[in-house]
């Protein structure tokens, strides 16, 4: 039997979604580009980043509107980058398509920070 994972549990894999996209990519390892964004981070965008767990989580409190939104900016443009040229660890460290995204995941986390669950 399937069961739905807590309202905790989802905040936690929500956070860990986050803490994998950011700036910080731009100084790190290739290796750890790839396994942070290409493993991490896109599992997490599908499925913690869906409209309905942003929406479990805004009616427990745990984010706000400007958080939802923004995440669900987030989801758009990095779903928009699978399958295409700049699905790879070069377009990640150089384009500014993978810039704004690196940029919005650290600005969730930013107002996230503000906001004390």
């Amino acid at each position: 039997m399937k069961r739905e994972i807590t309202i905790e549990e989802l905040r936690e894999f929500y956070r860990d979604t986050l803490d994998k996209c950011g700036l910080f990519l731009l100084r790190s390892k290739d290796e750890d580009v790839a396994c942070n964004i290409f493993e991490e981070f896109d599992i997490g965008v599908v499925t913690f980043l869906h409209e309905r767990s942003l929406e479990r989580l805004k009616n427990a409190d745990l984010i706000s509107e400007e958080v939802l939104l923004k995440s669900l900016e987030l989801r758009k443009k990095t779903m928009a980058l699978q399958n295409t040229s700049l699905w790879n660890i070069s377009a990640v460290k150089n384009s500014k398509e993978w810039l704004e995204i690196l940029e919005l995941s650290d600005s969730i986390k930013a107002d996230m920070r503000l906001k004390k669950p």
